[in-house]
């Protein structure tokens, strides 16, 4: 039947062809490997090339078409895991390991020691070569109130850049610009001190801020790219956000606005680079490229367990 119904397509007109793809859900599209045209998943035979669609092929494109999937709940999800686990991990250590105090000193935060052996920013593992902990540490938090604001910028903030651009993207943003954002901010005691003489203490850092405000700037960049009265308020109401939680970032403790800034400029200029709409080539790349960061997401997280691993074997 399936066979029939692709002969029946690639022997219609052109016209009939536009005509069924335009009344076709878009869900049902994929692309053929071979002549890398939009075909229905309906189809055994692709009707352009007649190349045979294997199963595997069609299941394969409907797990990782950009339109079907989402990173915001896989991204909140390891957050939360690994929050539990700063909580727990200090049962497994000896005795003594204070917790630290949360918001207002009413809830208990995870302890530094847990925070440093899940894999926090600390400039001095970094600039001896752990590169890793600038991915691991933005999935950290140091107690409820942090994780609660940043997850919460996550939920509403992912599904707008991922509509704005795609899944892909959004998750090439938010990795990029957490990067990004933490490196200046276990740089800058070193920038101010060689550029302005001025001395700052080094101090370790965690969070998604900086991969949130990637997003608000990669929402920037999207609406000065596309222009008009929507791009203009789509640019301004992320800039004002961006704006307000800077300015209270200076008014609150032990709060690192580098990151926020660093992880702002970044989003922005990585979605000044990406067009808005793509080409299937430039959709597999995208993809490509977000392969690549999952994988260098679970080399660090890899990494981070391993190191966890040997110093409680130590104990």
């Amino acid at each position: 039947m399936k066979s029939a119904l692709s002969r029946i397509v690639r022997a219609a007109s052109p016209q009939f062809n536009i005509l069924y793809f335009l009344t076709m859900s878009e869900k049902k599209l994929i692309t053929c490997p071979n002549c890398k045209k939009l075909i229905s998943n309906e189809f055994e035979d692709c009707p352009y090339c007649n190349h045979h669609l294997s199963k595997l092929e069609v299941s394969f494109q409907a797990l990782f078409k950009s339109d079907k999937i989402s990173f915001v709940k896989p991204i909140i999800t390891i957050n939360v895991i690994l929050m539990v686990l700063s909580y727990l991990l200090p049962f497994f250590l000896p005795s003594g390991i204070p917790s630290n105090r949360g918001f207002l000193g009413l809830v208990p935060a995870p302890s530094s020691a847990a925070l440093s052996l899940l894999g926090w920013a600390d400039p001095r593992e970094i600039f001896t070569g752990s590169w890793w902990l600038l991915v691991t540490a933005m999935f950290l938090h140091g107690g409820l109130l942090h994780i609660a604001f940043n997850m919460m910028w996550v939920k509403d903030l992912g599904p707008q850049t991922e509509g704005m651009f795609s899944p892909f993207k959004m998750l090439i943003i938010f990795v990029i610009s957490g990067v990004a954002g933490n490196l200046l901010a276990v740089s800058l005691p070193l920038i101010s001190q060689v550029l302005f003489s001025y001395p700052m203490r080094f101090s370790p850092v965690i969070g998604a801020s900086g991969a949130v405000f990637g997003l608000m700037g990669a929402g920037i960049a999207y609406g000065r790219k596309r222009g008009g009265l929507f791009g203009r308020q789509i640019s301004t109401q992320f800039g004002k956000w961006a704006l307000v939680i800077i300015f209270l970032g200076f008014l609150m403790p032990g709060v690192s606005n580098a990151a926020h800034i660093g992880g702002l400029i970044a989003g922005f200029l990585v979605g000044s680079i990406m067009p808005l709409r793509d080409t299937i080539k430039s959709k597999g790349l995208y993809r490509n490229i977000a392969f690549g960061i999952m994988g260098i997401c679970g080399y660090s997280f890899f990494m981070m367990a391993q190191r966890l691993v040997n110093i409680l074997d130590r104990i």
